[in-house]
């Protein structure tokens, strides 16, 4: 929920300022590439103020029904990384679409494959919890897309996973992060600026592969 109610209003921002050429001014002061980073960062910044609104009120509901012993404080870690990675990766995907279109209607049709990989884990999670160590919740949870949430589905589930598992999803996740953090930082540069027709999807994936 954190990782969706940070990344979508990514898109939402980036058409605004491209439709009213908010964009042009702010690229008086500073180039696309701090632009951008400046708003990754506000994204994971807000993503974590509103992880700690819910653990403050689950917190204090717990006290109130004397359930403190049963939290598991000691995945907090591993929420705050897969947290702050997922909405990162996440958040640069919906930041290179809504540079590249100038409408919310004309990034309909890229929105749907993304909405999927978010919406992956859902469609498994009942086998992670019911056999957290069984292969089909074991490969899912190294699917980049899938990683945030399946990982800790998996930790917080009653069988134990084996550490080695979780190290590894951190390690891959954020090799992806970082590929498309870079990527969207190509397609960022290039259309944040771009007016008029919608570019093809072979333009799109030309920006990223030579920016």
């Amino acid at each position: 929920m954190v990782i969706f109610m940070a990344s979508q209003p990514m898109l939402e921002s980036v058409l605004e300022e491209k439709s009213q050429r908010i964009a042009e001014v702010l690229l008086g002061s500073a180039n696309p590439f701090q632009l951008m980073s400046g708003k990754l960062l506000g994204t994971v910044a807000g993503s974590l103020t509103i992880f700690v609104i819910y653990v403050a009120g689950a917190y204090f509901l717990a006290v109130q029904r004397g359930l403190t012993d049963q939290i598991p404080f000691e995945l907090l870690p591993w929420f705050i990384v897969f947290q702050v990675l997922g909405v990162l990766f996440y958040a640069s995907i919906f930041l290179a679409i809504g540079a590249s279109v100038s409408q919310l209607k004309e990034a309909q049709s890229m929105l749907l494959p993304v909405w999927m990989l978010m919406m992956s884990p859902m469609f498994v999670w009942l086998f992670a919890v019911q056999e957290p160590n069984g292969k089909l919740a074991t490969l899912f949870s190294f699917f980049p897309p899938a990683i945030p949430t399946m990982m800790m589905l998996r930790l917080s589930a009653s069988q134990t996973i084996p550490i080695w598992q979780p190290i590894v999803g951190v390690v891959v996740l954020t090799a992806c992060t970082l590929l498309g953090v870079f990527i969207a930082s190509r397609i960022f540069r290039i259309g944040i600026l771009w007016q008029g027709k919608t570019p093809k999807l072979s333009e799109i994936f030309k920006w990223a592969l030579t920016g």
